[in-house]
């Protein structure tokens, strides 16, 4: 753990880590003491841009490019020929890879994160790092990041690189960290090692805070980083005093990285390496040691420097006796760059050539098509995953929390709070095939869904892939240069894996049922388990406020009419009299009634009568899996900040505000609670509480009335939007 001398980075640190810890620990059983030593270190290798057909071992012809180490770890582990990032652009993929949950989800609906964006992953969802670090493994994330640094409620929202970079990978569970801040030619032009870029002078650097810097004399770097040198090659990059990269050496210094850290690591330490190389990322910058080893161009020359640099970390592996108890899963993060009708790129050149990058799949980055999708993956595994096996086993990207998670023993929470789109395939990692070549598996997960950079949605269940074909609101016309993707299409991939066929009007029963697969998972909120029809609805509400009522219906004042939608009980007893409703808690589980929240800024008005409860509450539940209540008990009044029960686990709860007057149990009381902005307040007869608070400004999914420890009454109950 590396801690930053600064407050602000200690009370980030520091609250993200201990809400981590909470949620795992939550869902673990009562286990022994684990032996560390037992446990398998983890090396995940992520190529960028790296299409399925360039491997030899996929197709890619040897006389054009070898790809010796990355073959390797097919003929030593098991390949998998049905494999799919959930994305077909990265950042959605790397974030889907690490949490378990399609970036979809997020804010981000299309395309990537800008360089300047803050940290995406959210500290309050669980993630692989985060897991491991819990059962004591050393994790370190080296490579292309692109999944942003700081937060967003900074007065511009716009990362400075020449300020601390927090939070970042080491707030979210990794030990260390050293990579490129977004692509392969950002206009950073800067590497990140924890907290700051590489060899920062004369920037804000806070008290105690260490900057790493490149030996004197390294010919690695260079003083500027012109337009050049970027992707887009239309602007210098940002004006930072620090050494900026040379693109041909990127991989060079990276892969330098990754084998000294792992050459630092001990056999009686786990530890958690996740290696994202640069390669094969435009622009294609091979070493200038590798020029001209391919008869595929440049780009081919690109790809053996990605070769190369597998090779270098199993190398690592073997001379540190390290390689026997380490599993090495190597893939890509979407499909290789395909447009053939462009001449001036070098993926062309390597086209024309002869190379196939995606091998026969229709398309590539970007599209909604299978080459966009369907990327290389090995899974190495020695004594516990047979040698050169193949699996047809459908295994996503997203899928690498929950199976890890498997591996180490950590039984994972309700899928509506983590992982929520990750399914563990252990066991089609590790099961037996009956010979090296025939398929480990015939099975499928469960339907898995991919989002092309234009925001298209498709979703694969057996050999049926149905292709939504609506693009994101925000993909205007002009830009519309991928029509092929904005129609609804269905194929059969096991009869047509290259996508040839339209099979819409044929089966049109397939295209019904997909399609509300498709709308429940999206809705649902996760896809691990078939989401609950609740949860859909409330996906659906969320996504569309106006759709919501401006006022919830009455309570009905028979137990007869509920539940009557939109209320529904959730537990316990409930029977009408006094002209109310009164709920009685089951065992050690409260009485619980709930109903949508009909928007952001509520007025709530009710009558009460608490009876004989310890508790009786009114829980508003928030984005975010977090919650408030507003409690009336014999003793008083309070706001409270509820324990989380979201999926960095249970928090102690914080009370905002109280009063000790005493509330007469046996008479009704008016009750009025007000959320408007950042500001509730709770008035009960004469007595009144308020608070500001930033939490409450989020967005309101339930209202619930609950009852702990005994009987209580609500009636003449009234929901409204302010």
């Amino acid at each position: 753990m590396i801690h930053s001398s600064t407050t602000r980075t200690q009370a980030v640190w520091i609250t993200i880590v201990s809400a981590l810890t909470a949620g795992i620990s939550a869902y673990a059983t009562d286990a022994p003491a684990e032996d560390k030593s037992t446990l398998p270190n983890i090396v995940i290798i992520l190529a960028d841009d790296f299409g399925y057909g360039s491997t030899n071992a996929t197709g890619a012809p040897k006389t054009l490019v070898q790809t010796t180490n990355i073959d390797r770890l097919f003929s030593e582990g098991r390949r998998f020929t049905n494999a799919y990032s959930p994305s077909s652009v990265c950042s959605p993929t790397r974030y889907g890879l690490l949490t378990g949950r399609y970036c979809f989800r997020t804010s981000l609906k299309r395309g990537v994160l800008n360089p300047f964006a803050p940290l995406h992953i959210e500290p309050t969802q669980l993630n692989v790092a985060a897991l491991l670090k819990q059962h004591g493994y050393e994790t370190a994330a080296i490579g292309k990041w692109h999944l942003g640094y700081g937060d967003a409620r900074s007065s511009d929202a716009r990362t400075d690189y020449a300020a601390e970079l927090s939070p970042g990978p080491l707030e979210i569970g990794f030990d260390y960290h050293f990579g490129v801040p977004s692509n392969h030619g950002d206009l950073t032009g800067v590497f990140v090692e924890n907290r700051y870029a590489y060899g920062l002078r004369n920037g804000k650097v806070a008290p105690g805070g260490q900057v790493g810097r490149p030996a004197d004399g390294d010919d690695r770097f260079q003083a500027a980083y012109t337009a050049a040198d970027t992707e887009a090659k239309r602007r210098d990059g940002i004006e930072i005093d620090a050494p900026k990269r040379k693109n041909d050496r990127v991989m060079s210094v990276l892969t330098e990285k990754a084998v000294t850290w792992l050459e630092g690591r001990q056999s009686n330490q786990p530890f958690f390496l996740y290696y994202t190389p640069v390669a094969v990322h435009n622009p294609v910058t091979p070493d200038p040691s590798l020029k001209g080893s391919s008869a595929a161009g440049s780009y081919g020359d690109w790809i053996h420097e990605l070769d190369r640099s597998v090779g270098a970390v199993l190398e690592a592996l073997d001379r540190k006796g390290l390689a026997d108890n380490t599993i090495v899963l190597f893939s890509s993060d979407n499909g290789g760059v395909f447009r053939p009708a462009n001449k001036a790129i070098v993926q062309t050149a390597a086209y024309e050539a002869g190379l196939r990058v995606n091998g026969d799949l229709r398309g590539g980055k970007h599209t909604v098509f299978e080459g966009g999708f369907r990327v290389p993956y090995a899974i190495r595994w020695p004594g516990k995953i047979p040698a050169g096996t193949v699996s047809d086993h459908v295994v996503g990207l997203n899928d690498t929390l929950a199976t890890i998670a498997q591996v180490v023993g950590t039984p994972l929470g309700q899928p509506s709070q983590q992982a929520q789109d990750s399914v563990s395939v252990l066991p089609a990692w590790t099961r037996d095939a009956a010979t090296p070549t025939e398929p480990a598996s015939n099975e499928s997960r469960s339907p898995l869904i991919v989002h092309s950079a234009d925001g298209v949605f498709a979703i694969r269940k057996g050999p049926w892939k149905w292709i939504e074909g609506i693009p994101d609101p925000s993909v205007t016309e002009d830009s519309r240069n991928r029509a092929d993707n904005f129609k609804a299409q269905l194929y059969n991939l096991a009869e047509d894996p290259s996508e040839t066929k339209d099979l819409s009007e044929q089966h049109p029963e397939i295209v019904a049922e997909l399609k509300e697969l498709l709308d429940r998972y999206r809705d649902g909120g996760y896809s691990r388990e078939l989401p609950t029809l609740q949860d859909v609805e409330r996906g659906r509400l969320a996504a569309n406020p106006e759709a919501r009522p401006k006022v919830i219906p009455p309570i009905p004042k028979t137990v007869e009419e509920t539940p009557k939608a939109p209320w529904s009980i959730v537990r316990g007893t409930w029977e009408a009299k006094d002209g109310g409703l009164f709920g009685t808690p089951a065992g050690r589980q409260p009485a619980a009634l709930s109903a949508l929240a009909p928007s952001n800024e509520l007025r709530i008005q009710f009558e009460a009568k608490i009876g004989n409860v310890e508790r009786q509450t009114v829980r508003i539940d928030l984005e975010g899996n977090q919650s408030v209540r507003f409690d009336l008990t014999p003793k008083g009044l309070a706001i409270v900040r509820n324990d989380s029960d979201g999926p960095q686990g249970p928090d102690e709860p914080e009370t905002w505000a109280q009063s000790e007057a005493t509330v007469d149990i046996a008479e009704w009381q008016t009750v009025e609670l007000i959320l408007q902005g950042n500001r509730a307040q709770l008035r009960v007869g004469s007595q009144s509480l308020e608070t500001k608070q930033e939490l409450l400004a989020k967005g309101k999914n339930r209202v619930s009335f609950v009852f702990l420890g005994g009987t209580a009454g609500i009636r003449d109950v009234k929901i409204e939007s302010l």
